[in-house]
């Protein structure tokens, strides 16, 4: 068994997306570490045509769920697809395929060269991203949107509640998502089983599902804590993009820091597999809004600069 394997749970509309992940990890992957994607039944085979040049195990999702008897797989497709999601990834260690996984979402990307000692700090314990969120906090409080930090703290605070824990809110993400297995496996037989509950009660209760792995390792202590800030520069907002190209931050000059970097598909809507809902007058307004608001964005911070 690996000490560790990559793993991204996608589907059919991130397929360009993911073939980029792919792309990415055969250039920088120098430790061989396995890769494996799950997507729903339906589009197994189209991935692994658009996929079959490169070194990735892909097999049907439910076969996450089928090792989990207490979940209601009927349920799960009933609920909204980033929830499942999150149960998915949650119940990828059950497959016992690895005891800790890198959890790669289809719109991260590797930009320099990585091995397992990029994420197993000793004795096959993975490093744990632990920190207050303030990098996106910032961002927002000066650039938008609105509300985030009441966001950020309601989708933590409850989960903190429900495992007793007070003190200072941490963030726990963002993707990709280092885990082991040993700390669902606590929140499972400490949490989950004594009060009738399986993840997809957790979720439901608070979905977050990175927050629910950092406050078990923390509260369970089901493996040593060896901290580590995010592993790639995850470019929640447009915005935040804009500030680097300003600043001149391109890719090359991120690798010093990071392993990769977040693009992420809510604002990247052109990285998307298949046609769009929408009309062509509706994507071709959306596109003049984006470039006016991309150049009145970027003329406002060089002011602020010059001021």
């Amino acid at each position: 068994m690996p000490n560790i394997v990559l793993y991204c749970c996608t589907f059919r509309k991130d397929l360009k997306r993911t073939v980029k992940l792919a792309q990415s990890i055969q250039k920088h992957n120098k430790g061989n570490i396995p890769f494996y994607i799950s997507v729903p039944a339906d589009d197994v085979e189209l991935f692994k045509e658009y996929l079959k040049d490169y070194e990735v195990i892909i097999f049907d999702e439910k076969d996450i769920f089928k090792a989990n008897p207490k979940l209601d797989i009927q349920k799960l497709y009933e609920i909204r697809g980033g929830l499942r999601q999150q149960v998915i990834k949650s119940e990828f260690w059950r497959l016992g395929i690895s005891e800790n996984y890198l959890v790669l979402d289809s719109d991260c990307i590797f930009i320099r060269d990585f091995d397992e000692n990029d994420f197993i700090a000793k004795d096959n314990i993975p490093y744990s991203v632990i920190h207050e969120g303030r990098d996106v906090l910032q961002a927002t409080e000066r650039f938008g949107p609105k509300k985030i930090r009441q966001h950020f703290l309601a989708d933590r605070e409850p989960i903190k509640a429900a495992l007793g824990r007070k003190g200072v809110t941490y963030d726990f993400g963002y993707a990709p998502f280092l885990w082991s297995g040993k700390v669902w496996e606590s929140l499972d037989t400490n949490y989950l089983t004594p009060n009738g509950m399986n993840f997809l009660d957790a979720v439901l209760l608070c979905g977050s599902e990175f927050t629910w792995y950092g406050e078990s390792l923390i509260n369970f202590r089901a493996i040593p804590i060896y901290p580590r800030e995010q592993l790639f520069m995850h470019y929640h907002y447009e915005h935040q993009l804009w500030a680097h190209q300003v600043l001149g931050l391109k890719e090359e000059l991120l690798a010093h820091d990071y392993l990769g970097v977040v693009y992420q598909s809510n604002w990247e809507s052109w990285g998307d597999y298949g046609p769009s809902n929408k009309s062509i007058p509706s994507r071709v307004w959306r596109s003049i809004k984006r470039v006016l608001k991309k150049t009145q964005f970027k003329l406002s911070v060089l002011r602020g600069f010059v001021n």
